[in-house]
């Protein structure tokens, strides 16, 4: 099950990320699958995407990230973007009611 993560913590297998100028909305962790959940603004209203990310550490100790999965991560990979989905349309349905009130 995927297990939410603190503003201030790290998941123990990822490196610092590089500042993109952009926090995101929110983050969690499914077994090795690191997920962030960022806000995106446009003409038609801000909309929200997630980024899922499988890091590890190369021979040499550097941190490289992964594009190829065994059965178990992508198992990972499945919840990990089932939660972010329901995360993403539950706050879809929150800001599409809000906007509706405002409307009448």
């Amino acid at each position: 099950m995927a297990q939410a993560l603190r503003a201030d913590q790290q998941a123990d297998t990822a490196p610092e990320q590089p500042r993109t100028g952009r926090e995101p909305v929110d983050k969690f962790q499914d077994g090795p699958v690191q997920v962030s959940i960022f806000q995106n603004p446009s003409a038609k209203g801000d909309f929200r995407t997630a980024k899922l990310e499988v890091r590890y550490k190369d021979k040499d100790g550097e941190f490289q990230t992964s594009h190829s999965y065994t059965a178990s991560v992508l198992k990972h990979i499945a919840s990990a973007s089932i939660s972010a989905a329901e995360k993403i349309s539950k706050w879809e349905e929150e800001n599409k009611s809000k906007t509706q009130a405002q409307v009448r």
